[in-house]
């Protein structure tokens, strides 16, 4: 049965390639069946940047700004290095990169992990519902270093395989599962100190 769900994954993922192809083909010739792309993947891109910011105002920014990097820059593209979506990602990864480098998102969110520690952590004895646990957990992505959020964010929210991340951000899969294993372990500690984890016993 594993066996059966893995081809046809596969299968699936070579559909989606070989549809990407034939648009890329067309839009590399005709400008306006590029829409089709946009349409295609407007959505998912924007998802990824939302999750990695939390911006809804920058987010609808970024991601214009990464159909028209695309667009404007989709004569030179060529398949044999990335697939399509995997190069859409890697435009959308360096959009993120330098917004947070011009708001100094980093930076900032540490403060608000400092400030927030005990505004936003539950009282002793309570938990808190499911939606304080979903913005804290945003927030404590946010504290995050770049590489670390990209991967989790990538992995946990996108659902991307360790091979597709490796496309995406151009590391090898050993580098991108030590990331994860880091950013994940630095993830539980922010979420420890707030309150929302209970904290592991030796």
């Amino acid at each position: 049965m594993t066996n059966d769900a893995f081809e046809c994954d596969l299968a699936s993922q070579a559909e989606i390639r070989d549809d990407d192809r034939t648009m890329v083909w067309a839009a590399q010739r005709d400008p306006q069946t590029a829409g089709r792309l946009y349409d295609k993947y407007y959505g998912e891109i924007f998802g990824y940047i939302y999750h990695s910011t939390l911006d809804r105002t920058a987010t609808e920014d970024l991601t214009s700004n990464v159909f028209l990097a695309a667009f404007r820059h989709l004569g030179r593209y060529r398949w044999r290095q990335i697939p399509f979506r995997a190069w859409l990602y890697r435009i959308a990864t360096n959009e993120i990169r330098m917004h947070c480098r011009r708001h100094k998102c980093d930076q900032a969110a540490s403060l608000r992990m400092q400030r927030d520690s005990q505004d936003c952590a539950p009282a002793a004895g309570e938990r808190p519902a499911a939606e304080e646990e979903y913005r804290l957990l945003h927030r404590a992505l946010l504290a995050l270093r770049q590489k670390y959020r990209t991967v989790i964010v990538l992995r946990y929210f996108e659902g991307k395989t360790m091979a597709e991340i490796a496309e995406i951000t151009g590391a090898r899969e050993g580098t991108i599962k030590s990331q994860l294993h880091r950013g994940l372990a630095q993830l539980q500690e922010i979420l420890v100190r707030w309150g929302v984890l209970a904290e592991q016993q030796e």
